[in-house]
């Protein structure tokens, strides 16, 4: 996966330099989880990682490059474990439904249930299950309107994401596939919040009720 920028910090020259570069980013990932970015500092990051804090400032001198770079490693890391595979599952079932779906309201409604149930379920699952991977996202995507350098990135990371929705509007026969997208991505960064800041505030049910209701919005507006 080619990112749309490049690591700030001083390129490793050997195979255990990279392990030990790789090695301080993850700690600062892990940091940045726990504590937010502002905790992110070399010699809390030297601590967690278990490395001499020599080794933090040999590979980054500047406490942003630090940042910027734990950011794409996750962006990389996200898009190539969670996004591509969400995209490639979704791909399939859209690509599988039968070619008259925008003109079959059976054909629609069959399909519209199944990308509500698969979508309900990446979404409780990130939450159940990778809730660290969401907060690094918020603070990823809030870092990237504060350092210009990761803002190619995250554009590459959310186009990776509306790419899906785009396809399954474009299926549904909605009226406007791209903007459709934008606003279903939307509300889902907003549900993921909500999941994440009150975990008990909606079951799976309600989760899936919510995905359901705004397809059905998508659809019926391109039927009108």
């Amino acid at each position: 996966m080619t990112s749309a920028i490049q690591y700030q910090g001083r390129k490793a020259r050997r195979a255990g330099s990279e392990q030990r570069r790789r090695a301080i980013l993850e700690a600062a990932l892990r940091l940045i989880v726990r504590e937010g970015v502002r905790s992110v500092r070399h010699r809390a990051v030297a601590a967690e990682a278990d490395v001499p804090l020599s080794a933090t400032t040999y590979y980054f001198k500047d406490i942003t490059d630090l940042i910027s770079d734990t950011f794409t490693l996750f962006a990389e890391q996200a898009m190539e474990e969670v996004i591509e595979p969400f995209r490639d599952q979704a791909f399939a079932l859209i690509d599988g439904a039968p070619p008259q779906v925008a003109d079959s309201p059976e054909a629609r409604r069959q399909l519209l249930d199944m990308l509500a149930e698969m979508t309900t379920a990446y979404v409780v699952g990130e939450v159940t299950n990778k809730r660290d991977h969401l907060i690094a996202e918020q603070a990823f995507m809030h870092e990237a309107v504060l350092d210009e350098r990761l803002r190619g990135l995250a554009d590459l990371y959310k186009a990776k994401q509306i790419e899906v929705l785009v396809r399954a509007c474009e299926k549904l026969g909605t009226t406007a596939p791209p903007l459709d997208a934008e606003l279903m991505y939307g509300a889902l960064l907003h549900l993921e919040y909500e999941l994440l800041a009150s975990p008990d505030q909606y079951s799976e049910a309600d989760v899936r009720a919510r995905i359901h209701h705004l397809l059905n919005l998508l659809v019926h507006s391109g039927q009108g």
